[in-house]
């Protein structure tokens, strides 16, 4: 054989072995449905979390691909893990895959198995479904396909699955925190559940991108009345229940000043092009008319329930409390007041509008159940590399979308990760707008393709800011 076809045969060999290295999305998808089905199987339902279980199987997996771990357990079966692929430049901050491992309660209204994934008409039925055990399935997948291909990031990527994010955090993210481990993660950026894709008909894709959440806060609303027999309507002028009910109309009835701070106004620009002409209209003139105008437009523009959590606090009774007995009339009913306040919105001022609406009225006490930490952290403004890495993941995976920051009206673990300095951005999976299904839902699902297109946009959007030089073509196809 002459040396010119040695070398020939040499080149093709080489590109044919070459090309043999690559993995099909389809091989990547169905790794990542796998650990999604046996993180499903293991119940870390609160109140008792009992999240060991589920870092056993991390552990394990990442035992596999010779990754190390570290477990935090701050309590019996309350337990974070978390794994790091080292990078090559020291100088570039971290950037760490958050996910959590807890999911609510499954409550009583389940038709299918909530501990057992169920996957039936091209859906993945199971507690944490979408909340929030496929991130995990999907980072697990991505930090080992990442060490299976020997691909050195440019910076450290951390995967940190923690506890109790549905109670607080205070046994997961929270407590790491304040922990003498975090000085051993502390990451510079950040990726985490919060961001969604939002498809409609006939519209293009909307990337939407959580850069902030809302305060949470919970308020006890607690009416008082005569106690007595049921039959003595002689009480019925001084019912807690009436009394209570009452209230409640006039805390209904408040309105909430409407806030348009830099951040908000940007959100309205960027939605601007998705909506009619009636919608176009109202939005400029809330963003531009006098401040007489801009409250008017905003009413309508609040008329939009996404809207209004983008422009006011909010309140929402949740659960209320009265007598036990069918015969006999209690002497308090109360309310629990699930709020969610704009991160400008001082708590204590909150507080002073529901409490102003009774002054001088001794049959209503209000009291504060759960306070934010006041100062919040501010929306993260998207003038990044992270949130550039995204929108470039966004135009790869999605058919011309539109990108755009926001604030989800949730709250989750970005908070405490804003509060440490770190850069936080939200990303989820396509939603076709159905209620059914959603998360703390009975039946709690994701669609197979919504799956697989979020693993896509979730590889892309890590892969273009850990990896810039270098398409991740060369190693998927």
């Amino acid at each position: 054989m002459t040396k010119k076809y040695a070398v020939f045969l040499i080149f093709m060999l080489t590109t044919v072995f070459a090309a043999a290295q690559k993995t099909a999305w389809a091989d990547i998808e169905k790794t990542a449905e796998t650990h999604l089905e046996n993180l499903l199987a293991i119940n870390t339902s609160q109140p008792d979390g009992n999240e060991l279980g589920s870092v056993r199987y991390i552990y394990k997996v990442l035992n596999d691909y010779n990754i190390d771990w570290e477990i935090y357990q701050p309590e019996k079966n309350r337990a974070s893990i978390s794994a790091v692929i080292k990078g090559s430049d020291h100088k570039k901050e971290p950037l760490m895959l958050l996910s959590h491992l807890d999911t609510v309660s499954p409550g009583t209204d389940w038709t299918k198995m909530p501990f057992k994934a169920t996957v039936e008409d091209g859906k993945i039925y199971g507690l944490g479904s979408s909340d929030d055990k496929n991130n995990t399935a999907i980072y697990l997948t991505l930090i080992t396909w990442l060490k299976k291909n020997n691909i050195t990031p440019e910076r450290d990527i951390i995967f940190l699955a923690t506890a109790d994010e549905e109670a607080g955090s205070v046994k997961g993210l929270k407590w790491l925190i304040n922990s003498e481990y975090w000085k051993n993660l502390k990451p510079g950026f950040a990726l985490n559940e919060g961001g969604s894709v939002i498809l409609e008909d006939g519209k293009p894709p909307v990337v939407f991108v959580e850069a902030a959440t809302k305060m949470y806060m919970d308020i006890k609303i607690t009416a008082y009345g005569a106690a007595g027999h049921s039959s003595d309507v002689g009480g019925g002028n001084n019912n807690a229940v009436y009394n209570l009910t009452q209230a409640l109309s006039k805390i209904e009835k408040l309105k909430m000043p409407y806030e348009l701070t830099p951040f908000v106004k940007n959100f309205f620009r960027s939605v601007l092009p998705a909506q009619d002409e009636d919608a176009k209209t109202t939005i400029n003139i809330m963003l531009s008319g006098t401040p007489a105008e801009s409250v008017m437009a905003a009413d309508i523009a609040a008329e939009d329930p996404f809207f209004k959590t983008q422009l006011q606090d909010t309140l929402t009774p949740t659960v209320l409390t009265s007598g036990a007995e069918a015969n006999v009339t209690a002497g308090e009913a109360s309310a629990i007041l699930n709020c969610r306040l704009l991160p400008s919105t001082n708590p204590d001022v909150f507080v002073q509008r529901i409490t102003k609406l009774f002054e001088g009225d001794d049959t209503i006490l209000i009291e504060v159940l759960d306070k934010p930490d006041f100062p919040f952290p501010q929306p993260s403004s998207g003038a990044d590399e992270l949130f550039t890495s995204i929108t470039k993941a966004a135009n790869t995976v999605f058919e011309n979308p539109s990108v755009l920051l926001g604030m989800t009206p949730a709250s989750s673990d970005s908070e405490f990760l804003r509060r440490a300095g770190v850069t936080t951005y939200g990303i989820g999976a396509p939603a076709n707008g159905v209620d059914e299904g959603r998360p703390h839902s009975p039946d709690e699902y994701i669609e197979e393709d919504s799956f697989s297109k979020q693993l896509q946009f979730f590889f892309n959007s890590v892969y273009n800011f850990t990896v810039p030089n270098e398409p991740i073509s060369n190693y998927i196809e």
